[in-house]
């Protein structure tokens, strides 16, 4: 039987393959199927007893070893090139397919290391002793690297490199490479910037996390609640609280009679499960059915209270399970806890969330600067007032943005003008207009306390002022401000 590496002998390896000199060839057993190679063996063998060989046999045994040689190295996607020589055959077979193959990855550190599970695939860990795989293959030959591990490793020391593609690496008998740091050492702190780089999924664990991202809880939470067409994530089945603290089987994620409940548990404690998810999903999927979520959240927050105080129905279906009495000062909780909510995943969603997030972030506002009036007025039910207050106590535009009576502290944080100060004026540039439409509602005639037309104002020129510069490729820089190191607080 011919060894496993025999059926590579026809495999293109690639440019750039190193010379014959520097890769040491490993005798193997003839293929029955190629009849030059049985010549060439045949008279190999008939001249091994002999202390003479002539020349033609020398060249005919030289040509026979080059062509072997070729079996034992092999440029791997990362662009190192490998020399397999020092393997055993069903090693060698491993390498080859490992490194010449391709998978989607998703990571995360771990207090012994780093996990990365090929999707749909196994998972391998890197550890500071060893590195492991979940596979079938490792699991039969631990003492050897799989095809997965050859992979890995080599997209992983491809990160490190400054010129792979000018790199030879041989591989010991054991797998391990000859000439190359430990990889675990290399990816301590840096797994995020590699996972960005070969564009893997990076996975925060809870208990992990860096103030950014979302945990995996948060994950499955929002993946499942984006399959609802009007629950936002933080209201979707708030009875359940799975973390990945608490370590469950498959089995005992099973939940009767609560499909959501099982797929929620599946999803915080089954990588198979959790993997699936996010490739049905996506996050920018996730982003973008947020955000528009968010926006009819105001809507319908709005719509209600209006039709609420013209004709006293209650909605059928509140926008928000928390929702109370439909009285002003509840409206205005509902919709600074949404602004806060927005502001929060535009956050946790980066780099998917800007556009959409300020898109949700100007569409409240503009509802809230268009209520500058009484609400009670001229309904049908002839009342005057909710509890006794007067016109500017249940008026959404005052007790939100506040009146030119009441002029506000000059540090006080205004209503969604303090999210957009946090945004670079790249993302203020797409809603240059729709803020232009809301400063010109608020003129003085309108009763706007003046820092908040100021400060609107300021977040309006510079959103009107950042151009393309074409000197960078279609890049956008602000104009005209004289400000070459970026852009700076805006003014009140």
């Amino acid at each position: 039987m011919s060894a496993p590496t025999r059926q590579f002998h026809k495999l293109c390896i690639g440019q750039n393959m190193p010379d014959t000199a520097q890769v040491r060839p490993r005798a193997g057993p003839p293929d029955p199927s190629d009849d030059s190679d049985q010549g060439s063996e045949a008279s190999s063998e008939g001249s091994s007893g002999e202390e003479g060989v002539d020349e033609e046999e020398g060249d005919e045994s030289t040509d026979e070893d080059e062509s072997e040689s070729t079996h034992e190295a092999v440029r791997a996607p990362s662009g190192i090139t490998y020399d397999l020589s020092e393997l055993e055959s069903e090693s060698q077979a491993r390498a080859l397919v490992g490194l010449t193959s391709h998978f989607e990855v998703n990571c995360r550190v771990t207090p012994t290391g780093h996990d990365l599970q090929l999707l749909d695939r196994p998972q391998v860990h890197v550890g500071s002793e060893a590195t492991t795989c979940t596979c079938s293959v490792f699991k039969d030959h631990p003492e050897e690297p799989c095809q997965h591990i050859f992979w890995l490793l080599d997209q992983l020391h491809g990160c490190f490199l400054k010129k792979p593609e000018s790199t030879e690496v041989a591989l010991a008998s054991d797998g391990r490479p000859h000439n190359l740091p430990p990889i675990e050492g290399l990816l301590k702190g840096n797994l995020e910037a590699v996972a960005k780089h070969l564009k893997w999924q990076y996975l925060r664990d809870e208990g992990n996390s860096t103030g950014r991202g979302m945990t995996r809880t948060e994950k499955v939470r929002d993946i499942l609640s984006a399959f609802s067409k009007k629950t936002l994530p933080e209201d979707f089945r708030q009875d359940l609280t799975e973390t990945t603290e608490q370590a469950r089987t498959a089995e005992a994620c099973v939940v009767q009679g609560d499909f959501e409940a099982t797929m929620f548990r599946l999803g915080v404690h089954d990588d198979g499960v959790f993997n699936s998810l996010c490739k049905a999903m996506p996050v920018e999927a996730c982003a973008a059915i947020y955000f528009d979520k968010a926006k009819e959240h105001s809507r319908r927050l709005l719509d209600d209270f209006d039709r609420y105080c013209q004709t006293g129905e209650l909605p059928a279906e509140p926008v928000g399970p928390s929702l109370g009495l439909f009285e002003p000062h509840e409206i205005v909780s509902q919709l600074q806890r949404l602004v806060f909510r927005i502001i929060t995943n535009m956050s946790a969603r980066a780099p998917h969330s800007s556009e959409a997030a300020v898109e949700a972030l100007v569409l409240v506002l503009d509802s809230v600067v268009g209520r500058n009036y009484d609400p009670l007025l001229g309904n049908r039910l002839g009342r005057d007032s909710f509890n006794g207050e007067d016109e500017d106590q249940r008026n959404l535009f005052h007790l939100l943005i506040g009146s030119d009576e009441l002029e506000s502290d000059p540090d006080a944080r205004h209503f969604v003008l303090s999210a957009l100060d946090e945004l670079p004026p790249s993302d203020l540039h797409p809603v240059a207009g729709p803020l232009r439409g809301i400063l010109n509602k608020i003129g003085p005639e309108r009763r706007a306390p003046k820092l908040f037309r100021l400060h609107l104002e300021s977040i309006v020129r510079i959103a009107e002022s950042y151009v393309p510069d074409t000197t960078t490729g279609g890049q956008k820089r602000p104009a005209g401000n004289g400000n070459s190191g970026g852009y700076s607080k805006r003014t009140r």
